[in-house]
């Protein structure tokens, strides 16, 4: 068995590749690079682009036995079209089943990946695939947020993944404690031994920012929408999601700041 891990170059997937590796589990990681980095010399890689329907197949070429797939979906406002045909696809391919990196912002039957989290309980309640929909908490907004680390995300996806029975339901994953931006940067003024400020953005500025990282224009109006939702306190709750799952707490912010600090000093 092997485990297919797209947009195998970003933070969650790579992330989970080492806790594959680690169990000497293989996997293969899909990106539109095509290849490994240099960390990951055990890795095999393939080019996976999903605006490219002809690089879809290349997976299976690279490993015949790929059992569960962990779907990084387009930014894309509708991005069922392409999830659901590389799912058709991959179920012809000997493939049962599929993880999705969803968001908490997005509910089972709502836009863009939620309704790819629909189509995944839908053919999963007949039985014809195993299914888990992970919905970490946003990462945005001026209310407080339970911030997850992205080693907490994995990890939970790990076991999704590698579980003998399918967990078959979406994990609403969230961090130790709530915090607004300006908690953090307390927090990391106190870690780093210098002042750190945030510059609240409207959410006008939000968008023109994802713009500015090549996010399409429709998402990026989405994404920075979502700020309205925060500011109501949507996304000020808790739960044991990955204490359940994986048996031990989640991360707090200060404990990623000190691993981390490194980064910025």
């Amino acid at each position: 068995m092997s485990i297919l891990l797209t947009g195998g170059t970003g933070k969650t997937s790579l992330r989970i590749a080492r806790l594959l590796s680690s169990a000497n589990i293989p996997y293969v990681l899909a990106s539109r690079s095509g290849t490994a980095p240099s960390a990951f010399p055990d890795a095999q890689a393939c080019r996976f682009d999903w605006n490219d329907s002809s690089t879809w197949a290349n997976p299976f070429a690279v490993s015949a036995d790929i059992k569960a797939v962990w779907l990084v979906a387009p930014g894309l406002l509708e991005p069922m079209k392409a999830v659901g045909s590389f799912v058709a696809l991959a179920r012809g391919k000997g493939c049962g089943r599929f993880v999705l990196l969803s968001a908490s912002g997005f509910e089972c039957g709502g836009p863009m990946l939620g309704e790819v989290h629909a189509y995944l309980k839908e053919v999963g309640d007949k039985e014809k695939i195993e299914w888990c929909v992970l919905r970490p908490t946003w990462f945005m907004g001026k209310g407080k947020m339970p911030w997850v680390s992205a080693d907490d995300i994995a990890a939970v996806a790990y076991r999704a993944l590698v579980d003998k029975e399918s967990h078959n339901c979406d994990h609403v994953v969230l961090g130790k404690e709530l915090l607004s931006y300006g908690d953090l940067a307390a927090i990391l003024s106190d870690v780093l031994g210098k002042p750190i400020v945030h510059d609240d953005r409207t959410e006008k500025e939000i968008a023109d920012r994802f713009r500015s990282f090549g996010v399409p224009e429709g998402y990026a109006t989405v994404l920075a929408g979502l700020e309205t939702n925060i500011k109501q306190g949507e996304e000020e709750y808790l739960n044991d999601t990955v204490e359940k799952v994986t048996g031990r707490p989640p991360k707090s912010f200060r404990e990623f700041a000190e691993e981390k600090k490194g980064v910025w000093l």
